[in-house]
């Protein structure tokens, strides 16, 4: 039996391709640990209807043993349990394969009032689907290509160097090469195919198994032009399980279609992730995104060398007793990371005040606000007033930002669960947001700077990514970043696109301070030129290039 650990790995991560559910437990671990606990209630009503059935029930009473070993093993990791994406994958399982297998045995005129009762709790809003198992194995391919993890390992256990302990079977790796293959990543969906033959076992398992990972190599070979290899492929599948005429007939009219010049090349062994770009080539927003996150774009030690670090004492008289830790991480545009501004007993109070609030986190498009995959994390807005911590918050961040928080948002926390992420983003608003009405108190203006609390550290992964200027910082409980959305001028800075890197393994609490422009003119006056235009190191630069040409006229 596997380990705890293989629960985790699908559960929570359904970001990119499905439409949520309502109980959308997967986008928060605090709200998934809720609905672990149905399962205690699930497996009591088993054990009623296990007592009303003896003699007859051997496999359901084979059943229950695996599900409570599954259980005690969970007890003895304790909190650790949810920190692995796997141990949600195998839960996940339970609760929708496995617990309909359960079903169906328990579907007789015994046991009907036990089965009424789990029917009940499996059918409870916050209990997950089918679909919810599908976007959990598509949250393991977006952990696969973000970070460059490879099949094989991920099926041992091991993310991103952590040996977990646990092991995928055959039958998982072809569940997941084949949504890889309906999602449009054949390189992904032919490692996991590779892996998944590798784990054949043999007897009755394999003869059903073997075609199928050979049919969807084939469709994966002709995804990635690989036609020597699909013919190979292919000659394999016929030989063990030979095609219908319209299957045959069907395969001969697309190996004409291809001609015989496509087979003439040698089969090249298929790369698993694609080369890394090279310093000129052009690279998708989410490629840049998900190459800052795996740490392999970065910025330079050339680039790092005017970078400080020291105390803020500046901004407020009070700083020259309770000086500021400051780290310097990039200087145009400003990012700083502040350390030790937030302490545990005001995180206390901020758990207090979000419990049972927590809802799914939407995104700002250009005509509405919405759910959407690109953020799948649970979040809530509380205003200042609602607790005097919120104001100390405040005014902390007054003293660090040197910005007015009189027009400040609303304090916004946000959970995010295994896998969790939130694509590249700006957080300024797009001037159609305005038009189209969906900024809150406009008159407030846009989002002149960001603080951002991490509340939690994380184990694996849950970086925030900048790819413009090639920064990852990785979660530090109780620091903070700062940086500014805007230039002077008031134009939106596209070099402030960030991300939420996805969660490998813990759970990241975070929380933001977005400052509106109203009444900060006397805190960050405009610029004698148009720094959206130009910086003024460029100016500089320019105006040095100007005297040396008419120096040397």
């Amino acid at each position: 039996m596997a380990s705890p650990v293989l629960c985790v790995l699908l559960l929570v991560i359904h970001q990119l391709f499905f439409c949520v559910s309502g109980a959308e437990f997967y986008s928060s671990v605090h709200e998934m640990t809720k609905v672990f606990g149905y399962e205690q209630k699930m497996l009591q009503q088993i054990q009623k209807f296990v007592a009303e059935n003896q003699g007859k029930l051997d496999f359901l009473r084979a059943r229950l043993r695996e599900f409570e070993t599954e259980r005690n093993e969970a007890r003895e990791w304790g909190p650790a349990y949810f920190d692995s994406p796997l141990n949600q994958y195998l839960l996940n399982k339970r609760l929708t394969v496995d617990w309909q297998r359960v079903e169906n045995l328990m579907e007789t005129s015994t046991g009907e009032k036990s089965l009424n009762r789990l029917r009940k709790l499996r059918n409870r809003d916050t209990m997950p689907d089918k679909k919810e198992l599908e976007g959990a194995m598509d949250g393991l391919l977006r952990l696969q290509y973000v970070y460059r993890l490879k099949a094989k390992d991920l099926a041992r256990g091991i993310l991103d160097g952590v040996d977990y302990g646990t092991q995928l079977n055959s039958e998982h790796c072809v569940d997941i090469a084949r949504l890889a293959l309906r999602d449009q990543h054949p390189r992904l969906a032919h490692s996991w195919l590779l892996e998944a033959n590798d784990r054949l076992t043999g007897g009755k398992k394999e003869s059903e198994l073997k075609p199928q990972i050979l049919a969807l190599l084939v469709q994966a070979k002709k995804e990635l032009e690989d036609f020597r290899g699909l013919r190979e492929t292919y000659q394999e599948l016929i030989q063990i399980q030979p095609a219908s005429e319209d299957h045959a007939r069907n395969y001969e009219s697309f190996l004409a279609s291809l001609g015989e010049n496509a087979f003439l090349n040698e089969s090249k062994p298929i790369l698993e992730h694609a080369p890394l770009p090279e310093d000129d080539d052009l690279v998708s927003e989410f490629d840049a995104f998900s190459l800052t996150c795996s740490g392999h774009w970065k910025l330079t030690p050339k680039e790092q060398r005017h970078l400080r670090c020291g105390y803020v004492t500046e901004t407020h008289p009070f700083l020259w007793i309770a000086p500021l830790k400051a780290e310097e991480l990039f200087q145009d545009p400003l990012l700083v990371l502040y350390h030790d501004v937030i302490y545990q007993s005001e995180i206390d109070v901020i758990r207090q005040l979000t419990n049972n609030r927590l809802i799914r986190a939407t995104i700002t498009s250009t005509n509405e606000s919405l759910v959407s995959n690109v953020r799948t994390s649970q979040f809530t807005f509380i205003p200042v007033t609602a607790h005097k911590v919120l104001a100390t918050i405040d005014q902390r961040v007054a003293d660090m930002s040197n910005m007015n928080m009189k027009y400040a948002e609303d304090h916004q926390f946000a959970n995010y669960g295994i896998g969790g992420h939130y694509g590249q983003h700006m957080d300024w608003f797009n001037p159609t947001a305005f038009e189209n009405g969906l900024v809150g108190s406009p008159e407030m203006g846009n989002r002149i700077a960001t603080v951002l609390f991490y509340l939690s550290d994380v184990e694996q992964g849950g970086g925030t990514a900048f790819p413009q200027i090639r920064q990852l910082l990785k979660p530090k409980k109780y620091a903070a970043a700062f940086w500014h959305n805007l230039h002077a001028s008031g134009v939106g800075d596209v070099r402030t696109q960030h991300g939420a890197c996805p969660i490998i393994a813990g759970s990241k609490w975070v929380q933001n301070r977005w400052i509106r422009e109203h009444d900060q003119s006397d805190r960050r006056p405009c610029e004698l030129w148009d720094d959206s235009l130009a910086t003024l190191a460029q100016i500089l630069e320019l105006k040095k290039r100007i005297e040396a040409q008419s120096a040397s006229s």
